[in-house]
């Protein structure tokens, strides 16, 4: 049943390049002065701005209703806001996203807005960071009674919002703009940082997201900040859900969250262990909230006894990497549901955010240099790069420059790391290239060609690999030294194959190029998917 106030709607698969009049004109007659428009921005899977759009509406109509677009319109118009929800449009120039995670049966949008017009994260945060970064929203079910009802458990909700979040910054749309920039000059630079706020739940199903992100998946997604909004680390007051959801699907979650439960004191040791470099800051309630008991007519209200939900003691992690922990004026609804000026947290979440987009942009800063430094290094003059055929290791030797392996060539950023070992010949230039059968394993043949970016890098078995300095910082490698197979992963360049190696070559070597002999032509279908996902030079 529709609300009598106004409501905020999500409109989703608008076309690149409408404009919010153009947006408002597709809207039935009616519906049109009733329609405000707060935001429209980028699609999350299409930051280059070629696909889609997403907008936030707030609709007032004087009778309780949906907004009506017209029969030709094809969007997709919702209140839930499951899933990401951008909310600005930062422009290509950022340095992180920020993600925020709202409580149990929260609502993506509402939970953090302070009345139906304003919301801080969408009306106040963007000028507040002059739009360094990409401000996104999660939602997800966690109703406690009602038909949509699910037995999710924490870890289930971890799964599912790590997952979503790679999907959204693997997608070939956004790449490279939300990878390590691919050289000093490229133009997009990079939002590799992650700065995540949790309410509540929320705060949770990061802690076991972030425990649950494999190692080699934890530099594609760096978590730099986290920001808790009455995070129950040792429990939740759950008498009185506990009786609202008995017998019901989501009792075994309300059993997780009790003080003390198994779950979350095992989930703080494990997040202790992984948190890393990640700088957190805790606010904690200071008024008792209103549970939620049977009303007069049956139905289930925020009208019981007052408590606190989340004890100041189970707020807290008391970490050393815990910086802030600060008193909030409000109770476990409300504490996130920040206004301007300075009564409230505001200023100082704000702080918070900026100092941590600070040391986004400097580490970004000093990874392109570094990638400028690697290029002075060991430099010598280009060889002669004539198309002169080559099909033996000695002819290979004989080239300037390429008696040591380590010997770098100056050419394009970033610097070409020359390796007799997989050395080939680009038959339509001359110019000398990597081979292009790579070893990889089959457990993370579903991650390098998404993040193998350059084609002077090699995998190969035995987790013996060559990466560049640009693709180690993305955590391409093999962190489980697993037993490698080849892979055929194609840049859209002819190569002319070497297998014939002199009888000196390392028995790596020897192995590396029998594999690629041999398997070669067993797994055809990767360089189309590798081409597919934009893996570029």
């Amino acid at each position: 049943m529709a609300s009598k106030r106004p409501l905020t709607w999500r409109i989703q698969s608008i076309p690149a390049d409408f404009t919010e009049e153009r947006l408002k004109s597709c809207f039935h007659t009616d519906d049109k002065k009733c329609i405000e428009i707060k935001s429209l921005a980028p699609d999350v899977t299409n930051y280059d701005g070629d696909g889609t759009l997403t907008a936030t509406i707030l609709f007032s109509p004087q009778e309780p209703r949906e907004p009506r677009a017209e029969e030709h319109s094809d969007f997709d118009i919702d209140k839930d806001f499951i899933g990401f929800t951008p909310l600005n449009n930062p422009g290509k120039d950022v340095c992180a996203d920020i993600i925020t995670v709202t409580g149990l049966a929260g609502h993506a949008f509402g939970s953090w807005a302070h009345s139906a017009e304003k919301m801080w994260l969408r009306d106040y945060l963007p000028q507040g960071v002059k739009n360094q970064a990409r401000i996104l929203i999660y939602g997800y079910e966690s109703q406690l009674k009602g038909p949509n009802t699910a037995g999710s458990i924490i870890s289930d909700y971890a799964n599912s919002f790590a997952q979503s979040l790679i999907d959204i910054r693997d997608h070939p749309s956004v790449r490279p703009s939300f990878a390590l920039p691919l050289s000093p000059l490229s133009k997009n630079m990079a939002a590799a940082n992650v700065l995540i706020s949790g309410h509540s739940l929320g705060a949770l199903i990061i802690k076991q997201a972030i425990t649950d992100i494999a190692p080699g998946m934890r530099s594609r997604l760096p978590v730099r900040a986290v920001i808790f909004f009455g995070a129950p680390h040792n429990g939740l007051e759950v008498t009185a859900l506990e009786t609202l959801v008995k017998g019901r699907p989501t009792q075994t979650l309300i059993s997780e969250l009790k003080p003390e439960s198994p779950t979350l004191t095992g989930l703080s040791e494990r997040f202790r262990y992984v948190a890393g470099d990640v700088t957190i800051h805790t606010y904690y309630e200071s008024r008792p909230t209103f549970t939620v008991a049977k009303g007069p007519d049956g139905n289930w209200e925020r009208c019981g006894e007052a408590t606190m939900m989340v004890k100041r003691s189970s707020a807290l992690l008391n970490f050393e990497l815990e910086k802030t922990r600060m008193k909030v004026d409000g109770d476990h609804k409300e504490i996130a549901r920040l206004r301007r000026g300075q009564a409230s947290v505001y200023p100082s979440v704000l702080r918070v955010i900026k100092e941590a987009l600070v040391s986004a942009t400097a580490a970004m800063t000093r990874a392109v240099q570094a990638v400028n430094v690697e290029a002075e290094k060991e430099t010598v003059n280009e060889p002669d790069l004539r198309p002169t055929p080559l099909s033996t290791g000695e002819d290979i030797r004989k080239m300037p420059g390429l008696g040591n392996p380590s010997i770098r060539v100056r050419g394009r950023n970033p610097p070409i790391t020359f390796d007799q070992n997989t050395f080939g010949q680009n038959t339509t230039t001359g110019k000398l290239e990597y081979d292009n059968d790579n070893l990889i394993c089959d457990s993370c043949f579903s991650v390098f060609p998404k993040t193998l970016m350059h084609r002077h890098c090699f995998v190969c078995e035995d987790g013996n690999y060559n990466i560049c300095y640009m693709c180690e910082k993305s955590g391409v490698s093999c962190p489980g030294r697993h037993n490698m197979v080849s892979r055929r992963l194609a840049y859209g360049m002819t190569y002319v194959k070497r297998t014939n190696w002199d009888d000196g070559a390392s028995p790596a070597t020897s192995a590396r190029a029998r594999a690629a002999g041999i398997l070669k032509s067993a797994y055809p279908a990767a360089s189309q998917v590798t081409s597919a996902l934009g893996a570029t030079y």
